[in-house]
């Protein structure tokens, strides 16, 4: 198996923004069950998210999505820490 994402499998921005972009380019919002967000609060771990929104910070879209599990799971075990 590759170490690295395959950014073919998601969406850009209209100005190029990935999922891999930085910080200054892409906020990343996640969304938890509230067994997720217990077990963050309490025990700083978590379950995997059951939503991720990425958003272009230059143009402020939303360009992708993710609710997919299997696809969750794939970009939570090779996104940049």
């Amino acid at each position: 198996m590759d170490n690295y994402l395959d950014l073919s499998k998601f969406k850009s921005s209209s100005v190029g923004t990935n999922v891999e972009s930085g910080d200054e380019l892409v906020m990343i919002d996640y969304e938890f069950t509230p067994i997720g967000w217990f077990f963050i609060t309490f025990f700083g771990t978590t379950q995997t998210p059951t939503k991720i929104t990425f958003t272009c910070l230059k143009t402020d879209e939303k360009f992708e999505i993710l609710t997919d599990k299997s696809l969750i799971k794939y970009y939570m075990l090779l996104a940049r820490k």
